[in-house]
């Protein structure tokens, strides 16, 4: 049981800590922010010219931009699941409970971005929070999933 509740707590742990990082990176000033993805896109274009391929610099910015917005929320859908699953491994609450931090974990992702209207040089798109939401929940599925299979190879009778 002690095993069970340290694994709760680190994935607790791991999980708070990105989020944090996830409100830091969108509630950035429009110009940290731009200076941030644009030193990233370079690297990466380094990178991809060493391969022979050359992508338009702005259209790759944009791209990189957009993909971070989901790739960003995915990780934190995985984490927040995990935590889940490691919770529920010391109480099982039922799939209701899994149900719930699925719609929690979307919904703060989707309203992350609220506060960029308030931040000089940013601002709200709905487009981008959508993405965020998307992101977050197709991480926690897959992660639930994997969980599943899991419990199903193990013989547990508790499956969602």
């Amino acid at each position: 049981m002690r095993k069970r509740v340290l694994a709760a707590a680190l994935w607790a742990t791991i999980t708070a800590i990105w989020l944090g990082l996830c409100l830091f990176l969108s509630w950035q000033t429009g110009e940290g922010t731009g200076k941030l993805s644009l030193a990233l896109t370079r690297l990466l274009l380094r990178w991809l010219r060493l391969v022979g391929l050359r992508p338009d610099e702005a259209a790759f910015h944009t791209l990189l931009r957009k993909l971070a917005h989901f790739g960003v929320f995915f990780i934190s859908g995985v984490l927040f699941c995990g935590t889940v699953e490691a919770v529920l491994r010391i109480k099982p609450l039922g799939g209701w409970f899994r149900v719930c931090s699925g719609l929690l974990v979307s919904a703060m992702a989707l309203f992350a971005d609220v506060p960029k209207v308030w931040i000089p040089g940013r601002h709200l798109t709905w487009s981008e929070s959508c993405l965020n939401a998307a992101g977050a929940l197709t991480g926690y599925l897959l992660m639930l999933m994997l969980a599943y299979m899991a419990r199903k190879k193990r013989g547990a009778r508790d499956c969602v």
